[in-house]
């Protein structure tokens, strides 16, 4: 097989021992071998630090549960300034099928001849259980597929669900910088690509590299009663602030996502106000607006 560089694999965990030696034991059954697996330790309490420790193979980093976003952050800052040729990114409840990071790699080249321009790719994330599907809704307006018999019938395409198997070129890093850790969870991956979308550099799906995951779990608070079209994406109460705050930071810095400020704004005081979530209102005001002006203290 033709050597593509070496390739920092990163997982971040936290509490999921059961589902992380799963996820190991599909990296180690990779077809491409000239990789390095790095695990990422947000604070877990299950044994999983016992466990790293014990296993040979990999290197394992402990530190103090940071959220999603610290523990990529970590581990991207690592893989680079270990002199990795490329990174790849997946959740500890993802699965590898045996040729992703072959499939991901030797696509390089030619999407890249024909986007013109560095990128970002990503594997089709599929449903663990029904492997039919995909496993997450696309964004907001798309009528893309969510068979994927249907979405394999293009090589690639330029719709993306991050950090699900996620293949990022050293130079890449080097443009952009790290991850935003002050984001903690929900919407440091989005703002990864729409960073990288921002510089210049492209980001798509690469349909015959399969990454499998459980089905996006999430409630749905629809705006009009019976009908489905028209909802807003509702977050537990308890970590609601860091979706608001990341979502603000994200329209607010970004002039290609700046539409959606109004429209996600009406939204979702509409939705509180009506449900009588007052002070779930007020957060969600308080919160993204910090979020535009950058204000993460």
């Amino acid at each position: 097989m033709t050597e593509k560089g070496k390739v920092g694999i990163l997982v971040v965990t936290f509490n999921r021992l059961n589902d992380l030696k799963i996820c190991i034991s599909s990296i180690k059954n990779q077809t491409y071998k000239n990789y390095d697996i790095v695990i990422v330790n947000n604070g877990s309490t299950d044994g999983t630090l016992e466990y790293l420790n014990s296993v040979e193979g990999i290197t394992p980093i402990h530190q103090e549960n940071v959220g999603g976003a610290g523990g990529f952050y970590t581990g991207m800052k690592y893989v680079y300034e270990h002199g990795y040729d490329w990174l790849l990114m997946l959740d500890d409840d993802g699965v590898m099928s045996e040729t992703e990071l072959e499939n991901l790699l030797f696509s390089y080249d030619e999407i890249k001849a024909q986007e013109g321009k560095d990128m970002i790719l990503n594997a089709l994330v599929v449903n663990k259980e029904k492997r039919d599907e995909i496993s997450f809704l696309w964004a907001r307006g798309s009528s893309r597929s969510k068979l994927v018999s249907e979405l394999q019938q293009e090589k690639y395409f330029n719709d993306i669900h991050p950090f699900n198997g996620t293949l990022v070129k050293r130079s890449i890093i080097e443009k952009i910088g790290f991850i935003k850790k002050e984001m903690f969870i929900w919407g440091d991956e989005e703002e990864y690509m729409a960073r990288a979308r921002h510089n210049g550099f492209g980001t798509c799906t690469v349909t015959n590299a399969i990454h499998y995951h459980p089905k996006e779990k999430g409630v749905r608070g629809y705006l009009i009663p019976f009908c489905k079209k028209y909802f807003i994406v509702v977050k537990p109460v308890k970590f609601s602030h860091n979706f608001y705050r990341n979502r603000g930071f994200i329209y607010g810095h970004y002039p290609e996502r700046k539409g959606n400020i109004f429209p996600f704004m009406s939204a979702n005081i509409f939705y509180n106000i009506t449900h009588l979530r007052f002070r779930e209102c007020w957060k969600f005001i308080k919160y993204f607006r910090r979020g535009l002006h950058n204000n993460y203290n």
